[in-house]
């Protein structure tokens, strides 16, 4: 598989930027088993120190967690999905920035959040993406990932008719689960739900939750 093109995915993101955000900003409304997975998150960061989203788009999820006492800001690649993000809640602390660079010391951050941000990835950057996780995570801190389960890569040349070059890949839950204990994770849970009719992309989807090992030298 060819490494997936940051600049395309910026690119593209920008692009339909505003549109997106109208169409997902409101999404959680709808999604009752999301909502129950982000205050159980929320329940388990709360007090304990920054938390970060990543791949953030409009903020809608950080915006969640924040309602719910997280002390939390997004990043997010697109420049016009932050200037979203701060148009909608302009409370929230939220930046430009690289899932693969984050603009964060080593074990500064009391949790992750990346809600379908995973996926714009090839094999080698999925594990670059993990290993710079675990760098910026306290020992003992979480980091939950949701994402769309298959092995297929669709790519749109054309979003809401709008032009972009944009892989949007499925991913193996087992595949995951490998990458995350090489990059120093503990598994904490893992669960799978199917579509929600009428709702979303009709795709099943994976949760999972994993916490660095505080295993000195691990």
């Amino acid at each position: 598989m060819r490494a997936f093109e940051s600049d395309d995915t910026r690119a593209s993101y920008d692009t339909v930027a505003a549109r997106y955000a109208d169409e997902i900003a409101g999404e959680l409304a709808n999604k009752p088993f999301d909502r129950e997975f982000l205050d159980r998150f929320a329940e388990s960061v709360r007090g304990k120190g920054k938390v970060l989203e990543l791949g953030c788009g409009p903020a809608h999820v950080a915006a969640y967690l924040a309602e719910r006492g997280v002390d939390v800001s997004g990043l997010d690649l697109s420049p016009q999905m932050v200037e979203q993000a701060r148009r909608r809640f302009p409370g929230l602390d939220v930046m430009v920035g690289n899932m693969l660079d984050l603009p964060f010391a080593d074990g500064s951050l009391a949790g992750l959040i990346a809600f379908y941000s995973i996926i714009h990835f090839d094999d080698d950057q999925l594990a670059a993406a993990f290993r710079e996780m675990a760098r910026v995570l306290d020992p003992g801190c979480p980091v939950a990932l949701a994402f769309h389960i298959g092995n297929q890569v669709e790519h749109l040349e054309q979003w809401w008719d709008m032009p972009v070059v944009l892989d949007f890949r499925y991913l193996d839950p087992a595949v995951i689960l490998g990458m995350l204990g090489k990059a120093n994770f503990e598994i904490e849970s893992t669960v799978v739900r199917e579509p929600i009719p009428d709702v979303e992309y009709q795709s099943r989807r994976a949760y999972i939750v994993a916490r660095k090992s505080d295993l000195t030298g691990a």
